[in-house]
């Protein structure tokens, strides 16, 4: 096992900046995501972790050794491509031996790691056949025997489970966080699948353009996000944004919109305060709204809209609805008869607010981290 560490690495293709002021230390053992939309620099990231891409500026290091410099075959890592990159000529058993032939690794040696690593992943019963006989979770766990036959200090994924379907990606990501926990390695995994991302990283990286956003937990990203963006791109559906403006007055915070008037109280009004008469961005997951009931007290949870579509899920209905400038989300419980054009009241839960600045969309408050404290 070992760390990795990122110092301020920059990579530039001529006048494009790709990656811009990325830092990151990972603990050895740990399962770290890189996540964020197409285009965002997290495979090059990965691949200048590699040595497949050259780093223009910053220092990379593994374990105590830095890398920059060092070739691909010499910074003892292991890693798991999208297309799962088989020798379509070779068996199971060859495709997973090969890299070990080519450092000259003893034949018995070889023998023992290929079958620990076949019985691991289950496809012991696999080794003789060609990769075209084989699923592609099959040929998914022959990539990943590859890579844990070198035994490598870190494994680096670059969407491994793309190619796979719906089904299938979920199997396959539970076997991932067995192996990496059974394995201990230090894992660099990217994605662009932000359920992916939380389900599998002991921390997130999410990146936009270049950037990296934050670095925390998974369930820090979810109830602390450090701006809209992270809001909007962590959380499946995606947080409503809602501009509404500040009234602060007699002690009282309002968040006025057309289709409600929210109060909200405690150190979160009080985080609110200095914006009074400006607009900001209220945040609202889609999991925070429930139909408004008959014993919910006055106004000051309500928003008011009209149904667009309905998205039955079986336990729970998906509905979209329509507001006056802006179409927002909620999933409620259980199945419910409801149809477009529907006048529909929505309660919210004021525990779970977020609040972001208009223009720079910095966070200003989250509700939870009052209300854990």
């Amino acid at each position: 096992m070992a760390k990795v560490k990122l110092d301020n690495v920059w990579k530039r293709f001529g006048k494009v900046v790709a990656v811009k002021e990325f830092n990151l230390e990972t603990e050895d053992g740990e399962f770290v995501v890189f996540v964020g939309p197409s285009g965002c620099g997290k495979t090059t990231t990965l691949r200048m972790i590699a040595g497949l891409e050259e780093v223009s500026e910053g220092e990379i290091y593994i374990g105590d050794k830095l890398v920059n410099d060092v070739p691909p075959k010499d910074r003892d890592i292991a890693m798991v491509f999208q297309n799962y990159a088989l020798y379509p000529h070779m068996n199971v058993y060859d495709n997973m031996a090969f890299g070990l032939r080519l450092r000259k690794v003893p034949r018995d040696e070889i023998d023992r790691r290929v079958h620990d690593a076949a019985k691991i992943l289950k496809i012991e019963h696999l080794l003789k056949r060609k990769p075209r006989e084989l699923s592609g979770g099959q040929r998914q766990r022959v990539a990943m025997g590859r890579a844990i036959v070198r035994e490598p200090k870190v494994f680096l994924m670059d969407e491994p489970l793309s190619n796979l379907d719906a089904k299938l990606r979920v199997e396959m990501r539970a076997e991932i966080s067995k192996l990496q926990q059974r394995l201990g390695v230090t894992t660099i995994y990217v994605t662009h699948d932000q359920i992916e991302a939380m389900t599998l990283g002991h921390r997130i990286v999410v990146m936009k353009d270049g950037e990296i956003q934050q670095i925390d937990t998974p369930l820090n990203l979810y109830n602390l996000p450090a701006n809209k963006f992270v809001a909007g791109f962590i959380g499946s559906p995606a947080m409503n944004f809602i501009l509404s403006e500040v009234n602060a007055s007699g002690g009282k915070v309002e968040l006025v919109h057309k289709n409600f008037k929210l109060v909200v109280g405690g150190q979160f009004a009080k985080k609110l305060e200095p914006y009074h008469g400006q607009q900001v961005w209220l945040g609202i997951r889609p999991e925070d709204l429930k139909l408004r009931s008959e014993d919910t007290p006055g106004e000051h949870t309500v928003i008011h809209g009209i149904v667009d579509v309905v998205e039955p899920l079986g336990a729970e209905t998906e509905v979209h609805v329509r507001l006056e400038d802006v179409r927002l989300s909620a999933r409620l419980e259980g199945y419910l008869p409801l149809k477009p054009e529907d006048p529909i009241d929505l309660e919210v839960d004021l525990g779970k607010l977020h609040a972001f600045e208009k223009d720079s969309e910095k966070a200003i408050a989250h509700m939870l981290e009052f209300v854990e404290k």
